[in-house]
C-alpha cells in the first residue's frame, strides 16, 4: 500500500461504505481559513462511491482501514 493509505493511521472519523460495506477513515486536513467554505465530498477510498460530504475550507483525505 502507499504511503497516501497510512497517512492517518485509522486516526479521524471511521465510516462504512454504503455501496461496498468497507470500513475506512476519513480527516479534514487544513481548516484554517475563515469564510469561503465549499463542499467537500467524502468518497470511498475501495470503490469510489461518494458516501456523505461535508462543508470545509480545508480538504478531505480518506484512507483505507
Amino acid at each position: 500500500m502507499s504511503y497516501f493509505n497510512h497517512m492517518s493511521d485509522n486516526k479521524g472519523t471511521k465510516e462504512t461504505c454504503e455501496k461496498c460495506r468497507k470500513e475506512f477513515a476519513w480527516k479534514v486536513y487544513s481548516d484554517n481559513y475563515p469564510g469561503g467554505k465549499d463542499t467537500e465530498f467524502i468518497d470511498c477510498p475501495y470503490c469510489g462511491a461518494r458516501n456523505a460530504s461535508v462543508k470545509t475550507s480545508g480538504s478531505v483525505i480518506t484512507s483505507k482501514i
